[in-house]
């Protein structure tokens, strides 16, 4: 008795030790089983813990459509101002010989009396009247052109989020980053390029029209006006007609740059379709689309029906039976209210029986889905509308 007391007294004082030995050892192996679970997880998820990370890396993909508007809206688009730029200097350089033959003689006479006759107020408000009607086409060939350029680009589009203040644009950090990116190093080439040929160009035509412009020199200035307007025309229509063309090379490597920045990863590409299948409206919108297609496709099968059991203007369902291939004659279409009208054209279309059977119409609508065979409760019914049209086909034969 005693020997069994004094076992059971070590029994009690060796349980708490070895009762600490199993928690150290269980909390060894949970720290064991996170870390591997741990490693796992990073080698099979690059940069899972950073969702923003993976959506930077590999843009290889197109952007949707919904990821276009997004851009668009914060004013992101394929637009070139070299061609706002070049339209609008040919505009210009069109419309001069037009202002200066409507205005520019009156202007000139207007002006040379003015230094004649100093002071005479009528001849201040004579020149200003001159001067507008020289230079009012001009704005006016500007404006309609600015536009239309902007319109043919990006359509008619208006946004005022890149008005918003953000701090971005005043970080020095980021403004240093701009200004020696590969963006900024293309367009000083650009511009280098660009103005380069603009001179070479203006150069060469001017070189050409030295004789006529050291002639007109010689003329009183009325009378050298056309010369000289002739000479500044032909440098303006060259040098306009060369930016014109740098300017399309240049919208079609502005689409280009667009259309590289905005391309998504398949991340991204994951999480929109996640974010439009949660949408409400969309899977709506979806699910319309689906039933329109499948009444279309009901109506169609009509022509391939034997019969057409009618309610007979609420209820319309088309039966379709074929002894080799079915065992049960099938439901290939089914409609009320205005599908069943349909269904009924469309057997009068196609010369398919149709059968007033208020009853069956309203059981095999309710029962039978498009696509399946009838049960079998309704053998019976639908096999006396099939003798009756069999009869009818042969009485026609």
């Amino acid at each position: 008795m005693v020997q069994q007391l004094q076992r059971r007294e070590d029994h009690l004082a060796l349980q708490p030790a070895a009762h600490k030995r199993r928690a150290r050892q269980h909390r060894r192996n949970q720290h064991q089983m996170l870390d591997l679970r741990g490693a796992l997880h990073k080698n099979s998820l690059p940069h899972a813990d950073n969702p923003a990370r993976m959506a930077d890396e590999e843009r290889t993909e197109q952007a949707t459509p919904r990821k276009r508007q997004e851009a668009r809206q914060k004013g992101q688009v394929a637009r070139s101002t070299e061609i706002n730029g070049a339209a609008i200097f040919l505009a210009l350089v069109l419309t001069l010989p037009l202002a200066m033959r409507w205005g520019g003689e009156r202007f000139l006479a207007a002006f040379q009396q003015q230094i004649l006759q100093a002071g005479v107020g009528r001849l201040s408000d004579a020149i200003g009247l001159s001067a507008l009607m020289v230079l009012a086409p001009l704005m006016a060939a500007a404006f309609l052109t600015a536009l239309v350029a902007n319109a043919m680009q990006v359509g008619i589009y208006f946004t005022a989020q890149p008005l918003q203040p953000d701090l971005n644009r005043i970080n020095p950090v980021k403004g240093f980053q701009r200004l020696f990116s590969q963006r900024s190093a293309v367009e000083l080439l650009k511009a280098v390029l660009k103005f380069g040929l603009i001179t070479w160009v203006a150069w060469r035509t001017l070189q050409a029209e030295t004789e006529s412009l050291v002639a007109a020199s010689q003329l009183p200035m009325p009378h050298a006006l056309a010369p000289m307007t002739d000479a500044l025309y032909q440098v303006g229509l060259r040098v306009g007609a060369l930016w014109l063309v740098l300017a399309i090379l240049d919208y079609l490597y502005q689409r280009w740059d667009f259309e590289k920045t905005i391309r998504m990863s398949r991340y991204e590409l994951k999480q929109e379709f996640k974010q439009m299948e949660g949408d409400p409206y969309l899977r709506a919108r979806i699910r319309q689309r689906m039933q329109e297609a499948a009444r279309q496709r009901s109506i169609r099968d009509v022509r391939r029906a034997d019969v057409v059991v009618t309610n007979p203007v609420t209820y319309a369902v088309a039966l379709r039976y074929d002894r080799a291939t079915m065992t049960a004659p099938r439901v290939v279409a089914k409609g009320k209210g205005w599908l069943a009208q349909r269904i009924r054209e469309e057997a009068l279309q196609w010369h398919v029986p149709i059968v007033p059977n208020p009853p069956l119409a309203r059981s095999l609508y309710a029962q039978v889905e498009v696509g399946e065979e009838i049960p079998s409760a309704l053998y019976q019914a639908v096999a006396e509308v099939l003798a009756y049209v069999y009869r009818l086909r042969r009485g026609r034969r």
